[in-house]
């Protein structure tokens, strides 16, 4: 048990710090939300359309969420916009990882075996 919470801590720690920097910082933003948009079948914003697409009804809420850090004009607020926009699954990401992270730290307070030494001391004591 100890090992697989300490192994899910160290995948979602991970995988946190991997996506804030993905969708926090302010040039990699565009591009990592252009191509989660492109996955959930929308076409991003650009000049010569103004508006986020979808061709199906799943992109909806993926547009809403991850529309605004595609723009090339929000790109230096992306920061605030990934809060703002992802606030509750960076929230729940981050309690995940503080639980398993508890999970791992305590089970690993398990009191060491003494060790036998390897020959018995037959000295006299003094």
């Amino acid at each position: 048990m100890h090992t697989a919470c300490k192994t899910l801590f160290l995948v979602l720690l991970t995988g946190f710090v991997l996506f804030i920097l993905a969708f926090g910082t302010p040039v990699l933003s565009m591009f990592t939300s252009a191509k989660v948009l492109a996955w959930a079948g929308c076409s991003s914003a650009g000049f010569d359309t103004p508006a986020i697409r979808c061709n199906h009804g799943g992109g909806g809420a993926v547009s809403e969420r991850f529309g605004p850090l595609s723009y090339w004009f929000t790109t230096l607020l992306a920061p605030y916009l990934l809060v703002k926009h992802l606030w509750d699954v960076l929230l729940a990401w981050l309690v995940l990882t503080l639980v398993f992270g508890g999970l791992a730290a305590a089970g690993g307070n398990k009191p060491a075996p003494k060790k036998m030494p390897a020959w018995p001391d037959t000295r006299p004591e003094t």
